[in-house]
């Protein structure tokens, strides 16, 4: 799947300019949570009017407001998986709370994944709008691919360790 063209250029032009303007950046960062998500809405909207169902919608303003309070994490070229299995001390618990984070409903995964991006080196931010947008499609199939992708891209090993086989 891929992003609506609105959410995506949104996504862009948040990373470019949340270090320079520090009002619609915590603005955004507010859509992080239910509670504070309607002072995002002015920018989230608009960049979510392609989405059509309602946890969807949930799922990409979490992420921007995510994008927006990491500011100073850089954005990654790596998996968001691989982003995570580079945080240093991974030995505690970071694989097992993504094991567990796929059977979770969008505003608890969003949780339990702020607080790997808080812990994370960088962040493939623009993966992780597109995960969390299509955390939950309705389509329940489809969603457990999409969700269990996190999980084995946490396992794979990185193309430029793979050894030859002997």
């Amino acid at each position: 799947m891929s992003l609506p063209n609105e959410l995506q250029a949104f996504t862009g032009r948040l990373l470019a300019i949340r270090n320079s303007n520090p009002s619609m950046t915590s603005d955004v960062a507010r859509g992080i949570s239910e509670i504070t998500e309607r002072y995002a809405y002015a920018y989230t909207v608009p960049a979510t009017a392609g989405l059509h169902y309602p946890a969807m919608i949930t799922g990409a303003t979490r992420a921007l407001g995510m994008v927006a309070k990491y500011k100073r994490t850089p954005n990654s070229s790596l998996t968001l998986g691989r982003n995570f299995a580079s945080i240093p001390g991974t030995t505690d618990g970071v694989g097992e709370r993504l094991a567990l984070v796929v059977d979770l409903d969008i505003e608890q995964a969003a949780q339990v994944i702020e607080g790997l991006v808080s812990r994370a080196n960088a962040v493939n931010f623009y993966e992780l709008v597109e995960l969390l947008t299509f955390w939950d499609t309705g389509d329940l199939e489809r969603d457990m691919k999409t969700r269990s992708r996190l999980v084995y891209d946490f396992y794979s090993r990185p193309a430029h360790t793979t050894k030859k086989a002997s």
